[in-house]
């Protein structure tokens, strides 16, 4: 804040397979709410410079990670108290494992796999994506912790894509879910136990915080290119009212400190 005395904000959205479009443009709205912010956009961590100036990141992305340099610059970022909100696939390293595959009529080079050859960053960010189950709808509740942010909360109903996830560090689980399934076109998988699924933890890190979401899911009529030419747009939660209300909360988290340095 101290260059342009505005709070600074990072928004990483960028990668695979998802539509970025939308995602950004709806983050942006939301962003939009607080005149006194200043945002700048970005497809990858860069070089890390300018997590020397942010006070508050966003990242959706998928297989976009930091080199060695910007990785440095995103552990400072939280040792000096900085807020990073991480959603859905911004957890997810994958890749194909041959021989291809026919899924639902999608030729593929291989199954997906999600080897864990990020562990640096996974473990900072403290969870790590290792399948889904095929998109459907599924109820999201309260987990086990408490937090300020969901004063008031109400469990919903999303459309997403049910994550699979390892935590790799210490949190807090402040919203769950319970499905069990088949994880068609993946390595990793069926999951058939019906256990609690983490959807929102929480960590600390040196004197910052992380939050990482896992619904999120939206992929446009053409993101799959060039494994089939067009689907039918799918906006996962991106239009449902109980999961942008979570955001706006997770934003107003994420500007806390910054704002009230400024007031």
């Amino acid at each position: 804040m101290a260059k342009f005395r505005r709070p600074q904000v990072e928004l990483i959205v960028g990668g695979e397979n998802h539509d970025m479009n939308r995602v950004r443009l709806a983050l942006l709205g939301m962003l939009g709410q607080y005149p006194l912010l200043r945002i700048r956009c970005a497809a990858d961590y860069g070089d890390g410079f300018a997590l020397g100036e942010t006070d508050f990141l966003i990242t959706y992305t998928n297989n976009v990670f930091p080199d060695e340099r910007s990785l440095a610059a995103l552990r400072d970022f939280l040792d000096r108290g900085g807020r990073w909100l991480a959603i859905h696939g911004a957890a997810a390293l994958t890749q194909f494992k041959p021989p291809a595959v026919d899924i639902g009529g999608i030729i593929l080079p291989g199954l997906t796999d999600t080897p864990d050859l990020r562990p640096d960053f996974m473990d900072l960010l403290g969870v790590r994506f290792v399948s889904h189950l095929t998109q459907q709808s599924y109820r999201i509740v309260r987990g086990p912790d408490a937090h300020p942010i969901l004063d008031g909360f109400i469990p919903f109903e999303v459309v997403d894509e049910p994550y699979i996830l390892e935590l790799r560090a210490p949190c807090d689980v402040l919203l769950e879910a319970r499905y069990t399934g088949h994880a068609p076109g993946y390595v990793e998988g069926p999951w058939l136990v019906d256990n609690s699924r983490p959807q929102l933890i929480r960590r600390n890190h040196g004197g910052g915080e992380v939050m990482y979401l896992a619904p999120g899911h939206a992929c446009g009529p053409y993101d799959l290119r060039p494994f089939i030419q067009e689907i039918p747009d799918q906006p996962g939660p991106w239009l449902t009212d109980a999961y942008i209300d979570l955001l706006n909360r997770l934003i107003r988290w994420g500007l806390e400190t910054s704002l009230e340095e400024e007031s």
